[in-house]
């Protein structure tokens, strides 16, 4: 063996060579990994364990939406049941879809309105995942009592998370929070978007933590709309603004006939929250 044999011996047999190219198909594997795992779904199940629709597994609130969907909020369920097929649903802060999902899988023609980006990214991957996109319209914006950009403060920013607020930093029980992130948003009244989003809805439901009473003010000619036959609102009772909403709610000709919540929040902070059903 020459000289030269031996200079390219030792070039191949590098150590620093060998460890960069074990390093290089170690990233490439764990690259591989993390692109599968984007792809791992979570199924929601009916009572008889049948598969309803899948949603994107992107962390424990995802899967915690997956698995709590018959018993976290059972009487949306069956509000969503009575809905009749040819009727408009709209579905005013929808998160990643769980319900919008369900009423598009009944054959409801959906939209929903999202503003955290997060979670408007997945909810537009699960319409997409269970092919309903012929029925659901999603849309990033923040329904308000005005119209205009502002921030949509985040308490943790965090796939399938909830708890933010549009244009303050007060939560649901009218506490100021620290805010995790801030996010660009733009807001305006529901009665300056309904005919865009849903020109003859027929049932809408409410639910963004806080703000409740803020969409409300924006909406006194939507909840006026002939086609409307019910409203379903997520309202704390102790809030300043309860029979404000309450009030404004009925001055629209609805009238209340449920007030429930599941008996898993009977001992925590949520035991005041109750999902209210308003019918015409």
């Amino acid at each position: 063996m020459d000289k030269s044999d031996r200079i390219s011996w030792k070039r191949l047999l590098n150590p620093k060579k060998i460890i960069n190219k074990l390093i290089c198909k170690l990233k490439r594997k764990f690259a591989q990994f993390s692109d599968k795992r984007l792809l791992k779904t979570q199924p929601v199940l009916n009572k008889e364990s049948k598969l309803l629709f899948e949603i994107y597994d992107y962390g424990e609130i995802c899967r915690y939406r997956a698995s709590s969907f018959l018993y976290k909020e059972p009487e949306t369920i069956k509000w969503i049941d009575k809905f009749n097929s040819k009727d408009y649903f709209l579905d005013i802060g929808a998160n990643i879809g769980i319900y919008s999902l369900y009423a598009a899988k009944k054959g409801i023609r959906t939209t929903c309105v999202e503003p955290d980006a997060l979670n408007f990214a997945l909810l537009n991957m699960n319409i997409m995942k269970n092919n309903i996109g012929q029925l659901v319209r999603a849309y990033l914006i923040a329904l308000h009592n005005k119209k205009g950009f502002s921030k949509l403060n985040l308490q943790k920013m965090q796939w399938g998370g909830a708890l933010s607020s549009f244009d303050n930093q007060k939560d649901q029980f009218e506490k100021s929070f620290e805010t995790d992130y801030s996010q660009g948003c733009y807001g305006d009244k529901l009665d300056n978007c309904i005919f865009s989003l849903s020109p003859k809805v027929n049932h809408i439901k409410i639910d963004v933590d806080g703000n409740e009473n803020l969409i409300l003010q924006g909406s006194s000619k939507t909840l006026r709309m002939e086609s409307l036959q019910s409203l379903l609102i997520e309202l704390d009772e102790k809030r300043s603004d309860y029979k404000s909403s309450i009030s404004i709610i009925e001055k629209s000709g609805l009238k209340l006939i449920q007030k429930s919540r599941s008996s898993i929040f009977d001992n925590s902070k949520y035991s005041t929250t109750y999902n209210h059903i308003f019918i015409k």
